[in-house]
């Protein structure tokens, strides 16, 4: 008699593994797929995946009860061997699953059948197609819950907020921010260093002074010894302070240190008038040109 083939094509809006995953989940068989009344796994391959399995199916004649060895090639290809059955003499036949890209697939089931029972052909063949026809449109059916099931359990992922713009007052500045630190030093303990003291502006070599361009030449002399009378004076003050501050004995060391700052302060006017004479051609008696 020979086998009886029938092939049914059919795409479906589910990734391939989701579609391989269901055809391979023989158990579940009996719930969804409508011509299947009972399925039984009897051995298992390496990967888990079931490698005999026993199924009764109604095949609109009658029921028919057969067991495959399965082979895969995962997820684009399933196989089988025809084992035994009971009025099923042989079958034989394959699943084929085609990748669309954007989570849909193509699938293609060709399945080659003898019957063990004496059926007119175009009786045998019309079952036949109907019975594998509605098997892979409950395949699709299935394998399109499954992905929507799938997709419907994945939380969404909030938008990402943006933070808020810095006002003026939170903008870090370097104060602020060095009154930050010294707040956190004070938490735990860290003593901050002392900032370095200000320099302090030290009187020149009085050879060294010249004009800044404010005063003519023949104002220099004048100009140069009335600044360096102004330091000795300014030097004598802090002297004379200093030796009140410490008081008693210390007096005395005190108003001689003034006095020596305000010889020093003349020496220092005195030489400024020196040089200031030999730039103009003063003579050092009469202070006139020569």
């Amino acid at each position: 008699m020979g086998l009886n083939w029938a092939e049914h094509t059919v795409e479906i809006a589910a990734p391939i593994q989701t579609c391989f995953d269901a055809i391979t989940d023989y158990e579940t068989f009996p719930s969804w797929q409508s011509a299947v009344v009972d399925t039984e796994v009897l051995d298992w391959d390496e990967h888990g995946r079931g490698k005999r399995v026993r199924l009764v199916v109604d095949a609109k004649v009658r029921k028919v009860e057969y067991t495959l060895d399965y082979r895969y090639d995962e997820p684009t290809r399933i196989e089988w061997d025809f084992v035994e059955g009971n009025g099923i003499n042989d079958a034989d036949g394959h699943y084929l699953f085609e990748d669309l890209g954007g989570g849909r697939t193509r699938a293609t089931y060709e399945f080659g059948l003898e019957v063990g029972i004496p059926l007119p052909g175009p009786v045998a063949r019309r079952a036949h197609k109907s019975t594998l026809k509605a098997s892979v449109e409950d395949l699709k059916r299935e394998a399109e819950r499954r992905a929507a099931s799938a997709a419907a359990a994945q939380p969404e992922r909030p938008a990402a907020a943006e933070p808020p713009p810095e006002t003026a007052a939170e903008m870090p500045t370097e104060s602020g921010s060095t009154a930050r630190e010294a707040r956190f030093a004070e938490e735990v303990g860290i003593k901050m260093p002392e900032p370095p003291p200000a320099a302090q502006p030290t009187a020149g070599r009085a050879d060294d002074w010249a004009s800044d361009g404010s005063h003519t030449v023949a104002e220099l002399p004048g100009v140069l010894v009335g600044e360096a009378a102004s330091i000795g004076r300014r030097v004598a003050r802090r002297g004379i302070r200093t030796a009140q501050d410490v008081g008693g004995g210390a007096a005395e060391a005190g108003i001689g240190a003034a006095r020596r700052a305000a010889g020093a302060g003349l020496d220092a006017a005195g030489a400024v008038r020196t040089r200031a004479g030999r730039l103009l051609g003063l003579d050092r008696d009469d202070h006139h040109p020569r």
